[in-house]
């Protein structure tokens, strides 16, 4: 019988980053501490993949540290290149673009924030991020290097589905990942000789029902057969685990999906911000709205028979089960054209 393993995962990161303002707020993590209790008893293991400035901020190395004491989680990785003054960068590269991609800044940049990062959290809570996901999705062909170079086992940036493409181009260029692969995959050249240290467990994502859509991919057609569905409350086309903006019946079909299919692990993914009035969640009721699909997600995740577990213990377990696992270098393989951009 297949098993199957879910995994809900965290950006820690300031405040309401959408917003753009000059000055990083932390004012969200007074309520993380009762936001983890309710992800755990709601079966939950959650993954924080944390930025730097959160654990340089009183406010928010304090919360993390009551996560930490509480249990039954991990804390990986994460970073944003505008966010914060890069001390080995100097005066004149201090600020990036809001929405700059790391890997859009060289390898050997990419590592160094990467590395920043993970010394910061190490010296805050006495632990070695294993596992990363990139700011504003950013995966380039060397971020590989950089993620194995600063000892991280588990990246979670992939997106199957979904394309992260700027009109603007350049450094906010991101990938496009609407031809990823759903399952876990060793980040590298299929053709290299030199096994990968880094799995990729992407974030869950399904075409309900996948047979039909290159019908969904026809802009036109694709929204009509969306919004005749929903009127007769069902999903069709695509959706990912994502609620912030995707309803508790839109996973759900789309863990069906990945069941059907017989991928072994679904990554669901939210901002810590969002639990806060942010951009996306702009009032207390939406916000209270979007905690409820959370645990109304990890519940059906439950009930369709799936077991919690954190990134690194999602990848153990993927090790220790056989699963066969193919290498892929996210972009190889996607178009360029930027359509079907997320949110």
């Amino acid at each position: 019988m297949q098993e199957y393993r879910f995994c809900f995962t965290l950006d820690t990161e300031p405040d309401n980053l959408w917003a753009g303002a000059k000055k990083l707020g932390f004012e969200h993590f007074l309520r993380l501490p009762d936001f983890h209790r309710r992800l755990v008893d709601a079966g939950a293991r959650p993954t924080y993949l944390t930025t730097s400035e959160v654990v340089e901020a009183e406010r928010g190395r304090r919360a993390m540290d009551c996560v930490l004491e509480a249990g039954q989680c991990e804390v990986g990785a994460h970073f944003h290149t505008w966010t914060r003054a890069w001390p080995f960068l100097g005066s004149d590269h201090s600020e990036f673009p809001r929405g700059t991609q790391a890997h859009q800044l060289g390898q050997r940049i990419e590592e160094a924030m990467l590395r920043l990062t993970c010394e910061s959290l190490h010296a805050s809570f006495g632990i070695y991020p294993k596992s990363y996901r990139g700011g504003c999705w950013s995966l380039g062909k060397s971020t590989l290097i950089s993620l194995e170079n600063c000892g991280i086992e588990v990246d979670s940036t992939v997106t199957p589905g979904l394309s992260w493409k700027s009109l603007k181009g350049g450094a906010t260029d991101g990938p496009d990942f609407r031809r990823a692969s759903p399952y876990p995959h060793w980040l590298g050249e299929p053709i290299t000789a030199r096994p990968s240290s880094v799995m990729e467990i992407p974030v869950g994502s399904a075409w309900v029902p996948e047979r039909a859509r290159p019908v969904f991919e026809m802009r036109y057609v694709g929204g009509a057969i969306r919004r005749a569905a929903a009127m007769f409350g069902f999903h069709m086309g695509f959706g990912w685990l994502r609620p912030t903006n995707q309803s508790v019946g839109t996973m759900r079909a789309v863990l069906q999906s990945l069941k059907r299919s017989q991928v072994p692990t679904w990554v669901f993914m939210i901002h810590s911000s969002e639990i806060a009035p942010c951009k996306p969640l702009p009032s207390e009721e939406e916000v209270e709205a979007f905690k409820n699909r959370c645990v109304g997600a990890i519940r059906t995740a439950v009930e369709l028979g799936a077991q919690p577990a954190t990134l690194i213990e999602a990848k153990q377990w993927i090790l220790k089960r056989g699963f066969e696992l193919h290498s892929l270098l996210a972009g190889q393989e996607f178009r360029d054209d930027g359509r079907n951009r997320g949110s």
